[in-house]
């Protein structure tokens, strides 16, 4: 069994997933798997490890648009031209993955750095009878069973049966957590079949309109609704932080912000609106927060999308790890 970080598959709601990324030439081990998953679930929860989902990736099931997008989140800088090289290197690739491998993507937390990170279990290795596959899959099982009862003691469970490790000054009003597996799944792909590597950070920029561009990354496209958009530009215009439960202290400047990009002036409406979003017994902040981190990591992969997300790392105040000089925002009135 290998135990790795790789902070490139970091997605909300996907600590505690098992999966099968399933090799062309192990279609016994497949059919195997995949008639035990509902008992090899079970025994993992019996050893102590919560279990949010099993899932079963096939390389022979992404078509061409797929492949195309698993390309561009991983590769956003390519033109048209590299994109179309790498769609069939990466169609040869999984031509060529002929061993299948079980990955358990466990806990989400901070290294000693304050960053993010994951831990990542892999077992290739799996014989070729059933009486290997059952043997090395017990050890596998095992195996994480007891990296999970040395680390329970150091970890902390929220909402979901999703563990985290967080910093002494974790504050308790973090966003809730979303589902992401389609994007989890594909970079699963990329990273056990073609070792996709990491892209330069682009600039963001905002044209007089307030459409958002990524200039490096001419085929990414984000798009964001005039309420998240607004509020994604009052973090780009606070690169200190906001602690989300002083969000009302902001309402005037969000307001501002959120008439000239949407043109609406109706006081009545905004007013309402912006009762909701201050309001701490509403959860349209968070929603809104959650709709900007979709936005970005359903396009990129995880190691790229995070310089543009709001989130807290060692302090309470949510921020936007980019730096100043690389946001490009119109003046606001």
């Amino acid at each position: 069994m290998k135990l790795y970080s790789d902070t490139s598959m970091i997605y909300e709601g996907m600590a505690n997933s098992l999966f099968l990324v399933e090799g062309t030439a192990d279609a016994v081990f497949n059919g195997y798997i995949r008639d035990k998953r509902m008992r090899i679930a079970s025994s993992l929860r019996r050893k102590g490890v919560d279990v949010e989902r099993f899932n079963i990736v096939s390389p022979a099931t992404l078509d061409s648009g797929a492949v195309r997008e698993l390309i561009l989140r991983q590769h956003p800088m390519l033109d048209e031209g590299g994109l179309l090289q790498k769609m069939e290197e990466y169609g040869n690739s999984c031509k060529a993955q002929s061993r299948s491998r079980l990955m358990f993507i466990g806990d989400v937390g901070y290294n000693a750095e304050g960053c993010s990170e994951v831990k990542v279990f892999c077992e290739d290795d799996l014989g070729t009878t059933e009486v290997e596959f059952s043997f090395k899959m017990n050890a596998f099982l095992s195996g994480i069973a007891e990296y999970y009862a040395g680390e329970r003691k150091n970890t902390m469970t929220l909402s979901g049966g999703i563990r985290y490790k967080f910093p002494d000054s974790y504050e308790q009003d973090a966003l809730r957590e979303q589902d992401n597996y389609e994007c989890l799944c594909n970079d699963i792909l990329a990273e056990s079949i073609c070792g996709c590597g990491n892209a330069e950070v682009s600039p963001i920029m905002f044209d007089d309109d307030f459409n958002i561009s990524l200039p490096l990354y001419p085929n990414v496209s984000i798009t964001l609704e005039p309420l998240p958009k607004a509020l994604y530009i009052l973090f780009l215009h606070h690169p200190e932080g906001i602690v989300l439960k002083d969000i009302q202290s902001y309402e005037t400047e969000l307001k501002r912000i959120y008439i000239q990009v949407s043109g609406r002036k109706n006081p009545t409406v905004i007013n309402r609106m912006f009762r909701a979003i201050t309001d701490p017994t509403e959860n349209l902040l968070h929603q809104n927060l959650s709709i900007i981190r979709r936005s970005f990591i359903s396009k990129l992969n995880y190691n790229i999308a995070c310089n543009y997300i709001p989130a807290h790392g060692r302090t309470k105040a949510h921020n936007i790890p980019l730096e100043s000089e690389y946001v490009i925002l119109p003046e606001i009135a």
